[in-house]
């Protein structure tokens, strides 16, 4: 099990860093971390989901803050609450992982964008309209941020994310 968390935790951390410079948001990080709750329970969910935020926060551009802990804490939260949700469940449906991912993915970035507001002293409503209608925190981004983070994780969970447990639980079992 500590080789599952690992990889995952790994992978995460690489493609955050290496897609960094691309579309923000558009990333398989909940993805990754659904799939190891899915797989190998709620736990090794929320470790790789832990893992994922915090080392690639301290190694990469995106830097280590009070927000590694919000962001790091969510993340885990994910893994944990898929884990809870499918880790017993052997016919997943592509639409059903669309779904729930796309909701886990979204508790995520609402509640991260609460929690930053609360400790940014700013609107907490304005931070999550800010996820889905461009322009409405008063910055310069036309970009959906909350779209585009639960499109890509729904997408991915949609397409390859049954097959992809399948095989992992083929090895891991």
């Amino acid at each position: 099990m500590l080789a599952l968390i690992a990889a995952l935790a790994a992978a995460n951390v690489a493609f955050r860093l290496g897609l960094a410079g691309g579309p923000p948001n558009v990333k398989p990080t909940a993805f990754l971390v659904i799939v190891s709750g899915v797989v190998a329970g709620p736990l090794p969910g929320f470790a790789v989901g832990w893992l994922s935020m915090t080392l690639s926060d301290l190694v990469g551009p995106f830097g280590a803050g009070v927000w590694t802990l919000e962001t790091s804490g969510g993340m885990a939260t994910v893994g944990l609450l898929a884990g809870f949700i499918w880790h017993r469940v052997n016919n997943l449906s592509r639409w059903r992982m669309a779904f729930g991912g796309l909701l886990l993915t979204m508790l995520f970035d609402i509640g991260t964008s609460v929690v930053d507001a609360l400790l940014f002293s700013y609107p907490w409503f304005t931070a999550v309209l800010g996820l889905y209608v461009p322009f409405i925190s008063g910055g310069i981004s036309p970009y959906p941020f909350g779209i585009a983070h639960e499109l890509t994780t729904a997408v991915l969970l949609g397409t390859i994310g049954p097959s992809l447990i399948a095989r992992i639980r083929k090895v891991y079992q």
